[in-house]
């Protein structure tokens, strides 16, 4: 029998699911037109089941960078989810290590969010006599009730992405491409709020080209760290500063 937990983390996943729906879809369209295969993109999804760092792959693998770079790149962008899994494992209690390891595949920010702020808002109405395990394995079967069909809504939703493009007319691959810079253009402009993240918006589009030209290689990626760095610390000095 399904525990009831389980079914609560599944109905709570539905508004992710459509919002995996159409950035899965869009991640196999543009794997198919940087020359990916389907088993390649399928791989990546289940594997990595990370939209940023999976877009953020493409171009990289497509124009044939080191591997080492890709790999590097992925982490970086893919180390919040390390903050994201100790934040919160201690809601789970006393479930198997290697059971904790496989489900910390299914991290994603939408995975974590709602399962994280169900689980404070609970954690606020209990009292501790209430029975701290049990309701902790519990917490647990309704994560996975999320993370699990989540995660399935993305691998699925990439295939048949990758399918769809397949049946694009002749003349619109190279249109297709376009939707790897309009999917970051989205979350960018959607964090663009304060004055920081537009001057970090505009030092990044000023050191891309002296940072390809100075290493084609690596010059993109190097320049990306500083600039974020940069954006990391006049952050702190913001905060710091009495108002």
């Amino acid at each position: 029998m399904i525990p009831s937990s389980f079914r609560e983390g599944v109905k709570a996943a539905i508004p992710i699911w459509i919002a995996y729906v159409s950035t899965s879809l869009t991640l196999g369209i543009a794997a198919e037109a940087y020359g990916l295969h389907v088993g390649e993109i399928i791989l990546m999804s289940a594997l990595v089941f990370a939209g940023p760092a999976q877009f953020a792959a493409l171009e990289p693998l497509a124009s044939g960078k080191p591997a080492f770079q890709i790999l590097l790149t992925t982490f970086i962008i893919n180390l919040r989810f390390l903050v994201m899994s100790a934040a919160i494992v201690p809601y789970f209690g006393r479930v198997r290590r290697a059971v904790l390891v496989l489900s910390s595949q299914l991290i994603s920010i939408s995975t974590f969010i709602i399962p994280y702020v169900h689980f404070r808002k609970q954690s606020g109405e209990m009292t501790r006599a209430e029975g701290n395990e049990e309701w902790r394995k519990k917490n647990f079967q309704y994560f996975f009730g999320v993370a699990l069909t989540s995660y399935s809504v993305w691998v699925v939703g990439a295939a048949v992405g990758y399918w769809a493009a397949l049946h694009v007319p002749p003349g619109y691959e190279e249109a297709l491409k376009f939707m790897f810079p309009g999917y970051f253009a989205c979350i960018l402009t959607a964090e663009l709020k304060g004055r920081v993240p537009i001057l970090i918006c505009l030092l990044s589009f000023l050191a891309a080209t002296p940072g390809a030209l100075a290493s084609p290689e690596w010059g993109w990626l190097m320049a990306a760290l500083a600039i974020g760095t940069l954006g990391w610390e006049m952050e702190r000095w913001i905060q710091r500063t009495p108002r």
